[in-house]
């Protein structure tokens, strides 16, 4: 038999109702609507949470991978508001947006120099379509277990192709080098390399001591052979200067025997004038003054 509530008994039967058994009637009435009223909020807020668990917001420069039960599926979220089953489904962020890294290591040049503190820089983005590979295959961690273990490796490789000089004197085709050795690696797992840059490159103190000295002899060299090219134009300078005043005291010595010539015979000719005796020669055997004069 079903126990009556308070509200199923009459007025008449309240009335006549002893004041305890009444009180309890009440009681339970009072309990009962808190029940219902605890369980109707249970289930409003129940569904509310299923309302809102029913949609997923994905920010710009984000996909969505999705997963059910734990297991990751092949459809992916975009950006903007999407629908998923809630409780059922959960939605994974995935960064796409360009990430840059800086990672700092040791390495030997082809020389065997070791190169104490090589730090380089890199841009990267996980590629939209493959991002759900990606987390299938190492989750959101991929910085420490794709990204820093290949620039090692790559760095290392490229490092040793190059000698000490070559690195610092060729530090652009260095990074190209670099960057067509870590590209593929990444890409094979999703990761598209945009950039990689050199930032720091520091070598032992007895390399660093060898190069200021290779400096210093190379400065030295350049200035002795500065010195040498400026005394062999000056020398020559002072040979031309010399033939070129040879060829005037050349010039003023054929003047000067010239003129001294054509003095003497002036003097030749006033000397047979004055030894003249006034009497012509009766034969002539040249066609100068002297064989007028007939001085002998």
């Amino acid at each position: 038999m079903k126990k009556k509530k308070l509200k199923d008994y009459s007025d008449e039967e309240l009335a006549r109702m002893d004041y305890n058994t009444k009180e309890r009637l009440i009681l339970e009435d009072k309990i009962h609507k808190i029940v219902k009223y605890v369980l109707l909020a249970i289930i409003v807020i129940f569904l509310i949470i299923t309302f809102f668990n029913s949609f997923k917001t994905i920010p710009t420069g984000f996909v969505g991978v999705k997963t059910r039960f734990g297991q990751v599926q092949d459809t992916m979220l975009n950006e903007g508001l999407n629908l998923k089953v809630p409780f059922i489904e959960k939605i994974v962020l995935m960064d796409c947006r360009t990430q840059k890294t800086e990672y700092t290591m040791e390495a030997s040049s082809k020389d065997l120099q070791k190169i104490s503190n090589f730090k380089i820089a890199i841009n990267y983005n996980i590629t939209n379509d493959t991002a759900n590979k990606l987390y299938r295959s190492v989750g959101v961690d991929y910085k420490s277990i794709i990204v820093e273990p290949a620039i090692q490796e790559a760095m290392k490789a490229t490092v040793a192709n190059y000698t000490a000089e070559e690195l610092i004197t060729k530090r652009n085709e260095v990074s190209e080098f670099a960057l067509n050795k870590l590209s593929p690696k990444l890409q094979e797992n999703g990761i598209t390399l945009t950039s990689l840059n050199i930032l720091d490159l520091s070598f032992s103190e007895e390399f660093d001591t060898a190069v200021e000295q290779k400096q210093i002899v190379e400065q030295e060299t350049q200035k002795a052979q500065y010195e040498l090219e400026k005394a062999k134009v000056e020398n020559q300078k002072k040979i031309e200067n010399a033939q070129a005043d040879a060829e005037v005291m050349a010039a003023q010595n054929a003047q000067i025997t010239d003129n001294y010539l054509r003095l003497k015979e002036i003097e030749n000719q006033k000397a047979m004038i004055e030894k003249w005796n006034g009497q012509l020669p009766t034969t002539m055997t040249g066609s100068d003054v002297s064989s007028i004069f007939n001085v002998n």
